[in-house]
């Protein structure tokens, strides 16, 4: 299968201008860079992979590593039984100096338009490092499956007792997480899903 293929219904020209320059972005870009390749076959069906570069200036790229996306064909679905569709968001590292400016939360918009579009019934995210606070705050609506929820729940309860924390809460939700302990050893990658 070619790139053609693998976005249909929507086109590569439709991934450039999801991702161009644009006047309403909070940080001032000077130019996009993205790269395409599509993986054959595999468990997750026919992959379209791209990479994106940001620029604020001729050489000054916005991240600390390109940009990573998967448009998975046939992937297991994490919100509902089966497979589908599935966009996964694999690497957003913004330089510390740009963070905190709105970028990521402008990206991640664009992005959602572009994987509807695609057809996608879910967003998939391995939330790592930072991601593990960002990506569970309620604003990007991200959820979490039930079992991988006990399992960090349980992860909480021991993390609370390390550190000798009174009486041991529960968190009621994914965004109930306090920062210090999503950002602990304590915490692995957390897969996290939304569904569209």
């Amino acid at each position: 299968m070619d790139l053609v293929d693998a976005l249909r219904p929507i086109t590569e020209a439709d991934v450039r201008a999801a991702y161009s320059a644009s006047s309403s972005s909070p940080v001032m870009l000077t130019r996009t860079a993205i790269s395409f390749q599509v993986v054959g076959e595999r468990l997750d069906g026919t992959k379209a992979i791209y990479f994106v570069a940001f620029f604020i200036d001729a050489n000054e790229p916005l991240l600390e590593k390109d940009l990573e996306r998967w448009l998975c064909m046939n992937r297991k679905l994490l919100g509902q039984t089966g497979r589908g569709r599935v966009a996964v968001r694999v690497k957003f590292y913004v330089r510390r100096n740009f963070q905190e400016k709105g970028f990521a939360t402008y990206i991640v918009n664009r992005e959602e338009e572009l994987f509807r579009g695609w057809g996608a019934q879910e967003i998939q995210t391995p939330a790592m490092e930072q991601g593990r606070w960002v990506w569970t705050r309620a604003k990007f609506g991200y959820s979490i499956p039930p079992f991988d929820f006990g399992t960090l729940q349980q992860s909480y309860q021991d993390w609370q007792r390390s550190e000798r924390i009174g009486s041991p809460v529960r968190a009621s939700s994914l965004s109930d997480f306090p920062k210090e302990f999503l950002l602990s050893s304590a915490v692995g990658t957390i897969q996290l899903f939304k569904s569209l």
